[in-house]
């Protein structure tokens, strides 16, 4: 079942909330998401009246794995999480996004399905429009669907690449590169994590992420907080992490086409 959204500005809403806060690449106040700023301006203005701001917390899901998709979100500030659910419960990470990116890629390609489960890892803020309407719009926006396409694969890159993350690397080097995307992401030091959450995205146990934070720890990249981690030293951090996090990145920045 979805989580529940702060709605702001929808069409449904407008007449009782006033003028609707839309998408603004103009303003510099507003939060941007990478691939709405790189929009060609007509395509832009056609897109924004339909999208409706949102806030979102920490856990809250987007969609259910093998249930249907309503609305797609395109991430201005925080971090979205793709996350595999066996049947025994067991969770492991297989995406991530943050305002590079899109919530809703099997509706952009045809599907209205996911396998997995989408969840906001923090506190975050973007742009919402129901997967129907979205479906009709985006004929309409040759320039968007084709960004959204480059982006699926961006992302199916990414997932072949935490594959093999998961075979051949060890547990230490998966946690750095997973905070420093989490970092990349979030642009906050502080990550309000616990060992326990950090275990099942990374599809490990406990007592392997408690070890590998303290290495991190003794070493002077991060401290251990009370249902955080905060990062000291950034560029120890990325020195730790495996190769597939600058792998990872660069697939990310595929996405940033005007």
């Amino acid at each position: 079942m979805a989580g529940k959204y702060e709605w702001r500005g929808s069409r449904r809403q407008k007449k009782s909330a006033g003028k609707p806060q839309v998408f603004d690449p103009s303003n510099p106040h507003n939060p941007e998401n990478m691939i709405l700023a790189a929009l060609p301006r007509e395509e832009r203005d056609q897109l924004q009246q339909y999208l409706g701001f949102v806030l979102v917390k920490p856990g809250e899901v987007f969609w259910e794995p093998n249930q249907p998709i309503t609305s797609v979100y395109f991430p201005t500030s925080g971090m979205v999480s793709f996350v595999a659910v066996m049947r025994n419960g067991a969770t492991a990470e297989v995406g991530i996004t943050g305002r590079e990116g899109f919530v809703g890629t099997p509706i952009a390609l045809g599907a209205r399905y996911a396998s997995v489960r989408a969840v906001a890892q923090s506190e975050g803020s973007g742009f919402r429009i129901g997967s129907e309407l979205f479906r009709q719009i985006l004929p309409q926006t040759p320039h968007l669907e084709q960004m959204l396409r480059r982006y699926a694969h961006s992302q199916a890159m990414q997932l072949a690449q935490g594959a093999a993350c998961n075979c051949l690397h060890q547990v230490p080097e998966r946690l750095a590169r997973w905070l420093s995307m989490s970092c990349d992401r979030t642009a906050s030091e502080v990550l309000p994590l616990t060992q326990e959450f950090l275990a099942q995205m990374l599809g490990c146990r406990r007592s392997s992420v408690t070890s590998a934070i303290g290495q991190l720890q003794k070493a002077g990249v991060v401290r251990s907080e009370h249902g955080r981690v905060r990062i000291l030293d950034r560029a120890q951090l990325e020195s730790r992490a495996c190769e597939c996090y600058g792998i990872m990145r660069r697939l990310s920045d595929l996405t940033r086409i005007g």
